[in-house]
């Protein structure tokens, strides 16, 4: 049925009933192609580009072990320069300072060089210099190095308005292992020449020898140190014996991804001074513990730690007058009694990560202190200051801190670290009323000197752009008591403002301006001197 339906359809189709006629064969033809001559119109896009907004300083902060302290630096933003060389030059209003630094490095052997000069100038002037030098050379396992170092201070002495000089030099050797067997080592020796200018040449002889064992997680060994102090004194001069300090510390160390322990104690001795813990006249044995421990969580948000320390003084006259570069060095130079002990100063704090930009650290400590340094000013009957002499008491020091490190990308870094302190001294002995010292020592053994009871450090670091930078690094203290010959005096609290301005001009070359103390407080340092007050630095840096 529906074959004869489609027979029917095509019948009445007129085209299968038509004729063709092939007359020839097809010839096909391809016409020659004809460049288009119309010129295509260009048109012109600009493209608009969207700002970028990005980092070069975008990782989280780390909570992890060791957290470093308030920058030096004017500008922490600063990438790190391949170059091998620096050098810095500022002079203004009675200041002058100067930086320079260089490494040499050829196969094997690395030379290294610096020199530094800083000084202001006027009443209490005062000039520091520094130059040393030290050859590396890097052998297979080891490293052998050799150095040499000179520093010179010198100030004016305002009792008697004269110049005085403190001169240090230096001379060392010493080898260290550098690979990661389990055996380790660090042996050095040397000499050091501390030299009060028309008083004596003391000596220090020092040597290093620290022996450890390692693995992936464990570490035990022993440091030791050992300083021999001989004494050159001048004409009419007190006289000292020599004094030989020695340290050793046998310590264990755990270290994994979460906890870090190193358990020790510091094995002090002096000979030559005390009865401290030995009752022998020129012995004295001073233990301490060095305990550290360590603990953070695993995504890095949460950190705890403890510590203990302690430390015991080496008698020697270069420690002396590191306290107060105006003491009478007669008076160093005739003590032979024990110097500063410190048998405990523990902390425990943790450190807390509530965003990736921002680190608080909490924590409190206590610290007992044998034999601090106290200071008196001796003045005469108009007071004016004359000399400072030295006297020591036990205090029992308290202490609760915190600070803080924030970050906004590479545009804002603050610091903020703040302490409270309570300090308790320990009771003086009964004494009889009838003793012309009697009320002295009662003033002195009721007061706490020459320690504030609050200080603050703040530093703030803007980098307003790729050329312009600025800083701003202060420094705040409560107020402390100053003995004096004729009684009590307090100090005023110390508030430091400064702010400075940094230019880099390319990689090389950078310029800087600073204002320093531009409240002028002339801050009391110590009793009768005073900081310079406001000034300023404007200077270049330059990298080579």
């Amino acid at each position: 049925m529906l074959f004869g339906y489609l027979c029917a359809t095509f019948a009445q189709d007129t085209v299968f009933n038509r004729v063709v006629t092939v007359e020839r064969d097809y010839q096909p033809e391809v016409e020659e192609a004809q460049a288009i001559s119309t010129t295509p119109t260009f048109i012109q896009y600009t493209p608009k580009l969207n700002p970028v907004v990005y980092s070069t300083y975008s990782e989280p902060l780390s909570i992890g072990y060791n957290l470093p302290t308030l920058p030096a630096s004017e500008n922490r933003f600063t990438s790190p320069s391949p170059l091998n060389g620096m050098v810095e030059g500022a002079f203004g209003h009675r200041n002058t300072h100067f930086l320079f630094g260089y490494r040499l490095q050829k196969n094997n052997t690395s030379l290294d060089l610096y020199a530094n000069h800083d000084a202001y100038w006027g009443k209490d002037a005062l000039s520091q210099s520094a130059v040393g030098v030290q050859v590396t050379h890097h052998f297979r396992g080891a490293d052998l190095y050799y150095g040499l170092k000179a520093d010179n201070e010198a100030y004016a002495y305002r009792p008697i308005f004269d110049w005085r000089a403190l001169c240090n030099g230096d001379a060392h050797i010493g080898i260290r292992s550098t690979n990661y067997h389990s055996f380790q080592y660090r042996i050095q020796t040397g000499d050091t020449a501390f030299v009060a200018t028309d008083w004596a040449v003391e000596h220090h002889a020092k040597s290093h020898i620290d022996l450890w064992w390692s693995n992936q997680k464990h570490s035990s060994g022993v440091k030791s140190y050992i300083q021999n102090t001989f004494y050159s004194v001048l004409d009419n001069q007190p006289i000292t014996s020599p004094r030989h300090a020695m340290r050793f510390e046998p310590f264990y160390e755990y270290n994994n991804k979460h906890i870090y322990l190193h358990a020790g104690i510091n094995l002090d001795m002096n000979v030559g001074t005390g009865e401290l813990l030995s009752k022998v006249d020129n012995l004295s044995f001073a233990p301490s513990p060095n305990v550290r421990f360590e603990w953070h969580t695993t995504n890095n948000l949460f950190h705890i730690y403890a510590n203990a320390m302690g430390t015991y003084g080496l008698s020697s006259l270069e420690e002396y007058m590191g306290y107060n570069r105006y003491l009478n060095i007669g008076q160093g130079l005739a003590w032979q009694y024990p110097r500063a002990y410190t048998p405990v100063d523990a902390q425990l704090g943790f450190k807390l990560r509530p965003i990736k930009t921002l680190l608080i650290d909490i924590y409190g400590g206590y610290a007992y202190l044998y034999n601090a340094y106290n200071m008196e000013a001796v003045l005469d009957e108009n007071g004016r200051l004359t000399d400072y002499i030295l006297w020591l008491k036990n205090y029992q020091r308290w202490k609760v801190g915190a600070s803080l490190h924030y970050h906004y990308r590479d545009i804002v870094e603050l610091n903020v670290a703040g302490n409270y302190y309570f300090y308790q001294q320990d009771p003086i002995p009964p004494m009889d009323p009838n003793d012309p010292y009697f009320q002295e020592n009662r003033i002195k053994g009721t007061t706490i000197f020459d320690r504030p009871n609050w200080d603050l450090k703040a530093r703030l670091d803007v980098h307003i752009n790729s050329k312009w930078s600025i800083y701003s690094d202060n420094y705040f203290a409560g107020s402390r008591w100053a003995y004096t010959s004729l009684g009590k005096a307090q100090l005023r609290p110390i508030i430091a403002l400064n702010i400075g301005c940094r230019y880099t001009v390319n990689k090389r070359l950078s310029a800087y301006v600073q204002l320093e103390d531009y409240l002028h407080r002339k801050n009391d340092i110590f009793y009768g001197y005073q900081s310079q007050g406001c000034h300023f630095l404007a200077g270049v840096k330059y990298l080579f």
